[in-house]
């Protein structure tokens, strides 16, 4: 039941952050991340991934692979189709809900006990607003959309990255 309760939660703060993220205005001018971004870093990385010969450029064969290897890790049974049962029950999609999981206990729990109390999670949540009010009671729809709420809220990896 902790489990479900947990899991809830973390959907339901991951639905929140997408729609926050879809809804909010697309970048103007060049959208290309600046250099030394996590942004342009991930992208770096993700490109050494898929261009597997190192050689700074993805050929048509390389990017094929790719494709090939992130379907068959979605298609579990191996049938050849998947549906959005197989797709939301494969391993990568535990993985990623694992990750977040483990960000959102990083982001919120204050004692380091690997549990969030609803005081941290208000606390912190009351931190966020305060900072879109600039200290005022109130938060106008200009000021919501200035900030990029949920953006704020990605925690460093152990790792660095």
């Amino acid at each position: 039941m902790r489990n479900i309760a947990f899991t809830t939660l973390t959907l339901s703060v991951l639905l929140a952050a997408g729609a926050a993220w879809a809804a909010a205005p697309a970048p103007t001018g060049d959208a290309t991340p600046a250099p030394g971004t996590k942004q342009s870093e991930w992208r770096q990385h993700f490109f050494d991934k898929i261009d597997a010969n190192h050689d700074g450029v993805i050929s048509r064969a390389e990017y094929q692979a790719w494709v090939d290897t992130r379907f068959a890790k979605l298609d579990s049974n191996g049938d050849g189709v998947v549906d959005a049962d197989e797709v939301a029950s494969s391993q990568a999609a535990a993985e990623r809900v694992q990750k977040r999981a483990e960000g959102f206990v990083r982001r919120y729990d204050t004692t380091g006990s690997g549990q969030v109390s609803k005081s941290d999670f208000e606390a912190k949540e009351m931190q966020h607003f305060d900072r879109l009010s600039n200290g005022a009671d109130t938060v106008t729809a200009d000021q919501f959309a200035a900030a990029r709420p949920f953006q704020h809220r990605r925690a460093p990896q152990a790792d660095g990255g």
